[in-house]
């Protein structure tokens, strides 16, 4: 099916529209009042709890797609999208750094995509039997 411009340019619009206002009105007040304090939890700790999310996530999307790999893409991609282009193109991470974090997250998530379905494949077939 060919992509129609009107929807396309018609979400741009909007999101631009949202993101303008809202930073502007919303979140760059909060933030430029927000100062960050000491973690909240210790960094291992910190870090299992982000990885509990992001296989959340990570499921929900696989059951909607139907696809381990492509819902393992989808997060690595949103993921660099909105992490990695956004700093990049903002000057809060330069292209080197920005780079290997692409090549992590592509790998991890790769990776990460292909055991779940490999694993979930298994666990079919051994209810099948």
């Amino acid at each position: 099916m060919p992509l129609k411009p009107v929807p396309v340019v018609g979400a741009f619009l909007t999101l631009a529209v949202l993101y303008l206002v809202g930073v502007m009105t919303f979140y760059g007040p909060i933030a430029a009042q927000d100062v960050a304090g000491d973690p909240v939890v210790p960094r291992l700790m910190g870090l299992a709890i982000s990885i509990v999310v992001y296989i959340g996530l990570f499921v929900w999307v696989e059951a909607e797609m139907g696809s381990s790999l492509k819902a393992a893409m989808a997060v690595a991609l949103s993921q660099l999208a909105l992490v990695d282009i956004d700093y990049v193109l903002s000057g809060d991470r330069g292209v080197a750094a920005a780079a290997a974090s692409a090549v992590l997250l592509l790998v991890s998530w790769c990776a990460t995509g292909w055991v779940y379905g490999r694993l979930k494949r298994s666990a079919l077939l051994a209810t099948d039997t």
